[in-house]
């Protein structure tokens, strides 16, 4: 589990061995900016996690979450060459995350019906004949925050670019003051922000129990201010 301060981050482990008693924590360093600005979670070679503070009374963080790149791999390809899809393409990708260089030389076993045979690969070669990398994917996920300026602004720049964006719409327009009183957004003011972050896609949940059986007259609010309607 992570604690986030403004200038340290608490780390607390819960082990199955224990009980899932909760061991001493460390501390280690806080975001390098303030909560106001989107800040690394967690950085791995495949993706990266950030998050914003938004107001919901107290705060509430915002997520988004990217690859650093996508691999696909060409099947049609690689049949062609003789070679069949398995664990080896996964060893691949994982040459790829870590940065080797396209020189770098490995042995992958390879087995037919009859026999295993250990054949030698050059990553670079593999990446050229069977592999297209492209830029990664990103998704942004927003709940429980009203409507005002400066939430907008951190929404829309933690979500700017993202390729699906998640986020709350707990009520119609028509409802926009009960919506601030409770610090909950519209669906409209999801559309509109969702749009001013230029995603491509716009996905709304958390809606009200008031609403119950109406999921596709809030969806359409949000679209319709998305698309520009």
């Amino acid at each position: 589990m992570q604690e986030f301060h403004t200038d340290t981050v608490r780390h607390t482990f819960f082990h199955a061995g224990n009980g899932f008693q909760p061991s001493d924590s460390v501390v280690g360093p806080g975001p390098m900016q303030s909560w106001d600005h989107p800040f690394p979670v967690l950085e791995d070679p495949m993706f990266a996690v950030k998050a914003v503070a938004l107001n919901h009374r107290i705060p509430s963080f915002a997520y988004s979450l990217e690859e650093q790149f996508h691999i696909n791999v060409n099947k049609q390809k690689l049949h062609e060459a003789g070679l069949r899809v398995g664990a080896w393409l996964t060893d691949v990708k994982q040459h790829i995350w870590q940065g080797k260089p396209d020189d770098f030389r490995f042995t992958v076993p390879l087995y037919d019906e009859h026999r295993r045979e250990d054949r030698q690969f050059v990553l670079g070669e593999v990446k050229e004949r069977f592999l297209t990398i492209s830029r990664g994917q990103k998704i942004a996920y927003v709940v429980d925050a009203r409507y005002d300026e400066e939430n907008e602004a951190k929404i829309v720049a933690l979500a700017q670019g993202a390729d699906v964006f998640y986020c709350e719409s707990p009520y119609l327009d028509v409802d926009a003051e009960k919506a601030r009183d409770r610090y909950h957004l519209t669906a409209r003011q999801a559309g509109l922000m969702a749009r001013k972050a230029h995603v491509r896609d716009l996905v709304v949940l958390h809606f009200s129990p008031r609403y119950t059986g109406q999921g596709e007259t809030l969806e359409r609010e949000a679209m319709d201010v998305f698309q520009g309607v």
